[in-house]
């Protein structure tokens, strides 16, 4: 590609799988803090929130305010461009997988073939959420976006 001195800059336009990750996260947000409101009233058990937070849904509503709040500001990372915000949606679904693996390995186990399916479901989500933030162009969308006085 050979730029000329009368070429325009174009904007880079935000891949269309960013945005949809970014809105999986905010419903993981609203999910979450609905979730722990309804804990902290008594209303469900911490046992609730074990599919998205695995073991960790133990230790009280606190963790969900907490993981509520990363994911919102992730999916606005994520609508924003930032570079961070890839890399942090790459961990985030990393953990996905790791808090996955417990309850896949007891379904199994047991042959609950429902359960099986939707752990698996999380786990093919997750990489596949991966697999895309590593894309090349996701890659440079966010690389761009971050770059200062690239012109």
């Amino acid at each position: 590609m050979s730029l000329t001195f009368l070429d325009e800059p174009r904007p880079i336009t935000r891949p269309a799988g960013v945005r949809t990750l970014a809105f999986v996260c905010f419903g993981i947000t609203l999910y979450l803090t609905a979730n722990g409101l309804l804990i902290a009233f008594g209303v469900l058990s911490l046992a609730s929130g074990a599919y998205l937070l695995g073991e960790y849904s133990t230790m009280g509503p606190v963790v969900f305010l907490i993981v509520s709040i990363a994911f919102v500001l992730l999916g606005f990372g994520l609508l924003r461009g930032w570079r961070w915000a890839r890399r942090l949606a790459v961990i985030a679904s990393g953990f996905l997988i790791a808090v996955t693996v417990v309850p896949i390995s007891s379904a199994v186990i047991d042959t609950r073939v429902l359960a099986i399916f939707i752990h698996g479901t999380k786990i093919i989500g997750a990489i596949m959420a991966i697999r895309y933030l590593l894309q090349p162009e996701v890659v440079d969308y966010f690389t761009a976006r971050t770059v200062p006085g690239s012109t």
